[in-house]
C-alpha cells in the first residue's frame, strides 16, 4: 500500500504545479529538453510534435525513439516512438507514447500533417486520441482532441511559431495550452530559441535556449525555463543517417529530469 500511495502522490505532483506547460504530452526529444523546450519555432524531428506545422520543413523521412525519467523515479518514465514521413505536398507526423507504471498509465496517440500556405507561411493539425488507465476503484477513460499549429519565416534568420493544443477544452474535461516562440539562426551551426507556454490553471513559462554545434558531428545546448524553474543543458552527436541526444533538466526541488533520444533519418 505504501508503494502505491507514494506512486499515487509522485504522479500527483508531477501532473500539476512542478508540470507547467505541459498540458498531456511534453515533447520527448532530449534535443528539445536541452533547450528547456523552446522548440515551438524551431525545425526538428520530435519538434514537429510540439508544432505541427514545423512538419513543412521536413526534408526526408525520419524515424525516433526517445526515453525520458523524471525526477530519477523509474515510475514516472516515459516511453514515445515517432515518424515523419516527408510527402512533398503534406508531410506526415505519428506519434505514440506510453507514460507511467503497471497501475496508472497514460497512452498518447497522434497523427497530424501540415501544409505551406505560402513559402513563409505553414500551418498543421493533429489529431489525438489520450487513453488513461487506473487500477481499483478508478475507472479508464479515454479522450480524443486536436492540436494545431502555425509558422512564419520573418526573415530569412527570424521564425516565428505559434501553437494550440485542445481548443474544444469547454466540450471536455482536458486542459488546454497555448505556445508562442522565436528562433534566430545566425548560421547552420549557432541559434536561439525563446518562446512562452500558458496551461489551464497553470502559470505562464517562459523558456529560452540555444543550439551550437561545434565540431559538426557534435552540438551542445543549453537553457532556461522559468515554470517550473529549471536549468537545461544537452548534448548530440550525429553521423551519417543516425543521431542521438541526450537532455537534462535540473530543478532544485525535484532534481534532475533525463532524456535520450535516436533518430534515423532516410536521406
Amino acid at each position: 500500500m505504501l508503494r502505491w500511495n507514494a506512486v499515487l502522490l509522485s504522479f500527483f505532483i508531477s501532473a500539476t504545479g512542478l508540470n507547467a506547460g505541459e498540458p498531456l504530452f511534453m515533447p520527448h526529444s532530449a534535443e528539445a529538453m536541452g533547450m528547456a523546450f523552446a522548440v515551438t519555432a524551431t525545425p526538428g524531428h520530435w519538434n514537429c510534435f510540439n508544432n505541427q506545422a514545423l512538419l513543412s520543413a521536413a526534408t526526408a523521412t525520419s524515424f525516433s525513439a526517445s526515453l525520458e525519467n523524471r525526477f530519477m523515479m523509474p515510475a514516472l518514465s516515459s516511453k514515445a516512438v515517432s515518424a515523419v514521413i516527408a510527402i512533398k505536398t503534406s508531410p506526415i507526423g505519428l506519434v505514440a507514447t506510453h507514460y507511467g507504471n503497471a497501475d496508472y498509465y497514460r497512452m498518447f496517440t497522434g497523427l497530424g500533417s501540415s501544409v505551406k500556405i505560402t513559402d513563409g507561411i505553414a500551418v498543421g493539425v493533429q489529431v489525438d486520441y489520450i487513453s488513461e488507465h487506473s487500477f481499483g476503484e478508478y475507472r479508464d477513460v479515454s479522450h480524443v482532441t486536436f492540436e494545431t499549429g502555425m509558422t512564419c519565416s520573418l526573415s530569412p534568420t527570424l521564425n516565428l511559431g505559434l501553437h494550440l493544443f485542445n481548443p474544444v477544452a469547454p466540450l471536455n474535461t482536458l486542459p488546454s495550452s497555448i505556445e508562442a516562440g522565436l528562433q534566430w539562426r545566425q548560421s547552420d551551426d549557432f541559434l536561439l530559441a525563446i518562446g512562452s507556454s500558458k496551461v489551464s490553471d497553470e502559470p505562464l513559462s517562459v523558456q529560452c535556449g540555444f543550439s551550437w554545434n561545434i565540431l559538426d558531428r557534435l552540438i551542445l545546448r543549453s537553457g532556461y525555463m522559468s515554470s517550473p524553474s529549471a536549468f537545461a543543458f544537452g548534448i548530440g552527436f550525429h553521423t551519417g543517417s543516425l543521431q542521438a541526444d541526450a537532455g537534462f533538466l535540473l530543478n532544485s526541488m525535484t532534481g534532475v529530469t533525463s532524456s535520450i533520444s535516436i533518430t534515423w533519418t532516410i536521406r
